[in-house]
């Protein structure tokens, strides 16, 4: 009786554990992009959703808009590359998946102060994922260089032939 009473109060710990976890990081992350956004470099597509889903259905455009339909999000000026890495290596968008993006993206050169902040909060705070973080970041060095492409410029390029040429 003892241990079971001693087991469930461990478990009730972990999970409140884990969903303080997700909230500080979650809020976290929300800040960081929000000033990311701003000292970001780079001109905004000024493509909405609906237009994304006008282009062709084999187009990465189009995969790129349902992406965005199917999570409820529209694309954020000067970042609208982040979700095509989403697309093309399909990472999910839950915090410790963002992370593991951010793995990828640093495994295949990417350098800024936004991608070491989510690593190591990775490193820190997500110690469960550590195989899940160092095989984004060996997938993300073995892939070409993704990181810096000018992905408005493919929109229209096949979704598969994209994938195929970037992500291995």
């Amino acid at each position: 009786m003892t241990k079971s009473i001693f087991l469930s109060s461990y478990f009730e710990i972990q999970s409140t554990l884990l969903i303080v976890r997700e909230l500080f990081v979650g809020a976290s992350f929300d800040l960081t992009s929000r000033l990311y956004v701003k000292v970001k470099q780079g001109t905004p597509w000024n493509l909405s959703t609906r237009q994304l889903l006008d282009f062709p259905e084999d187009s990465l455009g189009f995969h790129l808009g349902c992406f965005l339909l199917q999570h409820n999000f529209e694309p954020q000026p000067k970042c609208e590359d982040h979700d095509i890495f989403h697309v093309l290596t399909g990472y999910k968008t839950d915090t410790a998946q963002e992370i593991a993006l951010q793995f990828f993206l640093y495994g295949n050169g990417k350098r800024s102060p936004f991608l070491s902040l989510a690593m190591g909060a990775g490193y820190l705070l997500y110690p469960d994922q550590y195989a899940t973080f160092k095989a984004a970041k060996v997938q993300g060095h073995l892939a070409p260089p993704v990181y810096d492409l000018d992905f408005k410029g493919l929109l229209h390029k096949p979704f598969k032939q994209l994938k195929s040429q970037f992500i291995n």
